[in-house]
């Protein structure tokens, strides 16, 4: 395999490419050409395509996707790609003619030449993806930016490296250090130069940076209490204004809901236990699996989260698996052992709340029944893990049914201590949580759980 060093060359070259200007803008002839030829790498065909097999493909693709109004010929990015280091013409008497210039077409038809990506090229893009995709990323934001390119990346046989932003980037390794900022977003692990969040409300978080830039940051290794985005003098780095749940720190709550994994840098001004020497390092997966807002060490409202690891080897068998067209499923799956970390819940304890209230939800009186018997849902008021070490006790878990329980965890519901329900999320409830003479609820926990999640949101009459 090349070095790192070659896929800067290649992007670098990418960005030198000499094309027609005429129009204003950059013609799309050789970018199109050189998709043809990723695509092929990608697929593992044959890396050189005599001139008369591939004029065909060519005119098609240019067609189709070069700039409105010119002419589809192949003929000249065929030849004048030859001239770069990306390209090769091989089979070739005497000197290669001018790209342009009506004599190209016949000695292209007379000498037949096959052409392709350069053999050290070809490997690279063959058995490297992400080398691949940085290489189609330069292309595109060079010559196709502000466009949808999914049908040219699908015709060019490059639609399976396209890559959402979530979770593992393919060909990225866990404990990837890179240099700056630059290179992170280069590797499309981080892409913001200076937020610590990467994602919007409406999709989730992609990524996160962990390093050290929060006064109120805690790191524990697998478990990590993040801090939000916003609210900082950006001369001294203090908290002078409270977050708001907006931008990354909405993101970061949005895949508390949906579950899905986050991306997770460590710079070197992180914890020292925890964090790179210098640079900053790509740590893998982690899972939202909590959020609320408190006072900082400043006095201004901070957002939280609890954000917990997957499994090193989940996440190391992720960005290992290439984006596949089509999932063909297996008729006897296959087991795998994995070992990971986590807290051990008394079984006990939960079956024993959820027979008290005979599988009945506190909150609404909902009783699921299902073909095995009765189903609800033991939720604890003050969680288990850290920062918050709440207890594996009775007093501390509620009897409720899935919607409530999620309502409960995300904060969207909260209990007095007279045991008044206040609900922000408009579902039905009862004015009172039930209990029974046999599970009484600590108070300390329920006082917990509000100062845990104090929100600045409506509530719902």
């Amino acid at each position: 395999m090349l070095r790192q060093e070659s896929v800067e060359e290649l992007c670098a070259a990418v960005e030198t490419l000499r094309v027609d200007q005429s129009t204003g803008l950059p013609a799309r002839h050789q970018p199109v050409t050189l998709l043809w030829g990723l695509g092929r790498a990608a697929a593992g065909q044959p890396r050189l395509v005599p001139w008369t097999n591939a004029r065909t493909e060519l005119r098609r693709l240019l067609s189709k996707y070069g700039r409105p109004g010119s002419d589809p010929s192949p003929e000249y990015p065929f030849v004048a790609l030859g001239r770069t280091r990306l390209w090769e013409l091989d089979g070739v008497a005497g000197e290669l003619p001018q790209a342009r210039g009506s004599g190209l077409r016949p000695w292209l038809n007379a000498q037949n030449p096959r052409g392709g990506l350069r053999d050290e090229v070809y490997t690279l893009m063959a058995t490297n993806p992400a080398a691949r995709q940085r290489v189609v990323d330069a292309l595109l934001h060079r010559f196709f930016d502000g466009e949808d390119p999914s049908r040219l990346l699908q015709d060019c046989q490059l639609a399976e490296e396209l890559f959402d932003g979530f979770g593992a980037v393919p060909g990225i390794a866990v404990g990837q250090v890179y240099i700056d900022r630059r290179a992170l977003a280069a590797a499309r692990i981080h892409r913001p130069l200076q937020a610590g969040i990467c994602g919007t409300a409406e999709q989730g978080a992609e990524s996160i940076v962990v390093s050290g830039g929060y006064e109120d940051d805690e790191d524990y290794g697998d478990v990590i209490v993040y801090t939000g985005q916003g609210g900082r003098d950006p001369e001294t780095g203090r908290q002078i204004r409270d977050q708001e749940l907006t931008r990354g720190n909405a993101a970061l709550v949005t895949s508390l809901t949906t579950g899905a994994p986050v991306r997770v840098v460590r710079g070197s001004g992180g914890e020292r236990q925890y964090s790179p020497g210098t640079g900053l390092r790509y740590d893998g997966l982690f899972r939202v699996e909590d959020h609320w807002s408190e006072r900082g060490r400043s006095g201004y409202l901070v957002w939280r989260y609890r954000l917990t690891q997957l499994p090193q080897s989940a996440a190391i068998e992720q960005q290992a698996l290439p984006a596949p067209r089509r999932p063909k499923g297996q008729q006897t799956p296959g087991r795998a052992t994995v070992t990971t970390q986590r807290v051990v819940r008394s079984t006990a304890v939960a079956d024993f709340v959820k027979r008290a209230h005979d599988y009945t939800c506190q909150v609404c009186d909902t009783r699921l029944t299902t073909p095995t018997g009765a189903y609800a849902e033991a939720a604890h008021v003050k969680p288990l893990g850290r920062p918050h070490a709440g207890p594996d006790v009775a007093a501390n878990v509620l009897c409720l049914c899935p919607n409530h329980h999620v309502l409960f965890d995300l904060g969207m519901l909260t209990i007095a201590d007279d045991l008044t329900i206040t609900s922000r999320a408009g579902a039905p409830h009862r004015e009172r949580l039930r209990e029974v003479a046999t599970h009484q609820i600590g108070r300390e926990y329920l006082a917990y759980h509000r100062a845990h999640h104090i929100q600045q949101l409506p509530v719902e009459p």
